[in-house]
């Protein structure tokens, strides 16, 4: 029986330091689309794509985050940073990179008044960068559509 890949497998790195969460996603949409001829599909025509990371943070792993703030003077003032997820084990390897990820806070506060779950933050980042998303090394844009960008 192999070990399969679990959320607990993956390293996290904002920039370069790393960062353990709670939850996590990389979201990509790909704006192709059917090309209709009498309402029957006949091949596609390219979209617009878009990105975005989204991290939930404890209270101690949101204080990295923090620090950039604060060397940056304000939290708008973060520049774009690349987000990597880094996991191996014996049943293979995942490893997802977003380039120039903006931070955004999204979820500032979350708590329950009776206690019992400590505070977490969420911060959804949208991809800003042509270098977009690598999967396993492989870039999701063709060399085409970023060619001269």
């Amino acid at each position: 029986m192999q070990k399969v890949l679990g959320g607990k497998d993956f390293d996290i790195f904002i920039g370069d330091s790393m960062v353990h969460v709670i939850e996590a996603a990389v979201k990509i949409t790909d704006g192709r689309v059917a090309k209709m001829v009498r309402g029957i599909p006949k091949g596609f025509v390219d979209g617009p794509v878009s990105g975005e990371v989204t991290l939930k943070l404890d209270h101690e792993n949101w204080l990295i985050v923090q620090a950039q703030a604060e060397k940056a003077g304000s939290w708008k003032g973060i520049e774009p940073f690349d987000v990597a997820f880094n996991a191996e084990v014996t049943a293979g390897k995942k490893n997802i990179e977003a380039f120039g990820c903006l931070p955004q806070l999204e979820d500032l506060l979350n708590i329950k008044a009776e206690g019992g779950e400590e505070d977490t933050t969420s911060i959804k980042c949208p991809i800003t960068s042509p270098d977009f998303v690598k999967i396993n090394g492989v870039p999701y844009l063709t060399y085409d559509e970023v060619r001269d960008l």
